[in-house]
């Protein structure tokens, strides 16, 4: 396909961040080259800064937006619902597996949020996704307070079950088999369901 036709293609701005997306993913924010994303997007480097003029920090900026709304439509808006906040907190568990895919996808927020970067860019993006996950955190403690528990041990309980998340995401990527994350989340769905 030619570079004309991948234009048209990515008209949609979505389907060509997920296209990079992956090389974020893959080789965090030092090891994904320009060449790596064109060649990804299917798009010259020129094609490619033609969608980003600013470069690779544009690119970046724009998926961590793209991942920070995906991870707050499928998972964290669920906290804000009404209705009873135990079933909250298991539709908040059933958006995260959605949003990774049950264990087969990475979290970009979590790839980019912990990568040692040679350059500037990356700090700025790991401040968005710092404040956001302090608001979502924010969001999560206070579902978990409505359920009867004090202030102080809804904190708890919200870091808790963030990090028993994104443990049984790593773990079920470091083994390469997301059956270990689907695993890990109808164990903390069966542990909200019985509180």
């Amino acid at each position: 396909m030619n570079a004309k036709a991948n234009d048209r293609r990515y008209r949609d701005r979505d389907q060509l961040c997920e296209s990079l997306r992956s090389v974020f993913v893959r080789r965090g924010y030092d090891g994904a080259t320009l060449v790596h994303l064109a060649e990804a997007a299917g798009l010259s480097k020129a094609s490619l800064y033609h969608h980003f003029p600013g470069g690779k920090p544009e690119m970046a900026a724009t998926l961590v937006r793209f991942a920070i709304a995906d991870l707050e439509q499928k998972a964290f808006a669920c906290l804000q619902e009404s209705g009873d906040p135990d079933d909250r907190l298991l539709a908040f568990i059933n958006g995260f597996a959605e949003y990774v895919d049950h264990g087969r996808a990475s979290c970009l927020l979590a790839v980019l949020a912990h990568h040692e970067a040679a350059s500037e860019a990356p700090l700025v993006h790991q401040q968005a996704i710092a404040l956001q996950f302090r608001e979502w955190h924010a969001r999560l403690a206070q579902t978990f307070k409505e359920t009867g528990v004090k202030r102080k041990r809804a904190r708890r309980e919200a870091h808790e079950l963030i990090a028993q998340l994104y443990g049984a995401l790593l773990n079920a990527r470091l083994h390469g088999d997301p059956n270990l994350f689907t695993l890990g989340s109808k164990r903390l769905l069966k542990t909200y369901a019985q509180k």
